[in-house]
């Protein structure tokens, strides 16, 4: 998933190995990049040459992967005729008999899986809990500044609410970092659960961000699928989306959505969505509000307004709430509806 670290690892590596090679070459976000852009830088760190690229330029590639040690990191590669069109001019029959090496990082294993068999698959895990705290404080606090004891509990609470994600813990300890007011903490992890940006710079929007895209490349159905499972179906079982959603294709749905780390299934089958790709999606699922809404006390006029309404989740409600049949006679188009934790009368 975004954020994960996959670019953060693979200049890790690079910088820490990039000696032991003839030549080496790391190019950065690939996807947003024109295919002739990335070929030319390749062509100037492998052979020295700064110029519009040629066939035999591409072919001189070809070769020196061939003779010398090369290593090559293609980071955030987006398409797979972009991997394919880099792979073929770096890797030919005789790739095996030098000790050259290439690193991929991409959101989907679709594109990587024909090129990439499983030993050479990494897939990143989240941080473990004192790892992320680790990070955290070393963000917030820096190296030589100690913790106020009062900031205890709302710095475990931050650190748990980002859920191992590096990105998420790395922008709230850098937006707190001269921040030593305890409300503001408590507001941004406010802010952090409902999946806005923390304002005060635009950088504060790059988490957001950087977790919509994955969002955004996704077909209709599967855009669908997503918001439903982050709204409704996470810690499901598979069977249990497949049989109440109206899916066209929901194994190939959920086969996608788990190849782009958007969600994961167990091995007894059950989804799992990470806590910031929820927030997310509940966000989105929020702001269209023709098709899906998730409760909220202090708009139950305008949620019973909304006929169009398709799924409604009432969590942690101890207001005076409907009951399921008033809910339904109130949302003619009502297809999915959770309550947990509330009281009603």
């Amino acid at each position: 998933m975004g954020g994960i670290g996959k670019t953060t690892l693979s200049k890790k590596i690079y910088n820490l190995i990039y000696k032991e090679y003839d030549k080496c070459s790391y190019l950065e976000d690939v996807k947003s990049k024109h295919l002739r852009d990335v070929q030319k830088q390749l062509l100037y760190d492998l052979c020295d040459k700064d110029k519009d690229v040629n066939d035999d330029d591409l072919n001189n590639i070809k070769r020196l992967t061939t003779l010398k040690k090369v290593l090559v990191v293609i980071d955030d590669v987006g398409t797979t005729e972009n991997l394919i069109a880099l792979h073929d001019l770096l890797v030919n029959g005789e790739r095996e008999n030098n000790k050259s090496k290439i690193i991929v990082t991409c959101r989907n294993w679709q594109i990587l899986e024909n090129h990439v068999n499983e030993v050479g698959k990494v897939d990143i895990k989240s941080l473990e809990e004192c790892q992320a705290k680790k990070l955290f404080m070393f963000h917030a606090y820096g190296v030589e500044e100690k913790m106020k004891p009062n900031f205890n509990v709302v710095t475990d609470e931050i650190v748990k609410a980002c859920a191992g994600l590096p990105l998420s813990i790395e922008v709230m300890g850098r937006f707190l970092k001269t921040k030593r007011c305890l409300q503001i903490w408590r507001e941004a992890l406010w802010k952090l659960g409902s999946a806005e940006a923390l304002g005060g710079g635009r950088e504060n929007e790059v988490l957001w961000k950087k977790l919509r895209i994955s969002y955004d490349d996704l077909e209709e159905e599967e855009k669908h699928m997503f918001l439903d499972i982050a709204c409704f179906f996470d810690g499901y079982e598979t069977n249990t989306t497949f049989r109440i959603g109206t899916y066209r294709s929901p194994t190939l749905g959920l086969r996608n959505l788990k190849d782009r780390s958007l969600i994961k299934i167990t091995k007894d089958g059950y989804l799992n969505m990470h806590e910031q790709l929820k927030d997310m999606g509940q966000k989105i699922a929020m702001e269209q509000r023709s098709r899906i809404f998730i409760w909220n006390p202090k708009k139950t006029n305008f949620v019973l307004a909304n006929k169009k309404v398709e799924g409604m989740s009432i969590t942690r409600c101890e207001e005076k709430c409907l009951l399921p049949h008033q809910i339904a006679k109130e949302l003619p188009n009502l297809k999915l509806l959770t309550m947990t934790k509330t009281s009603s009368s």
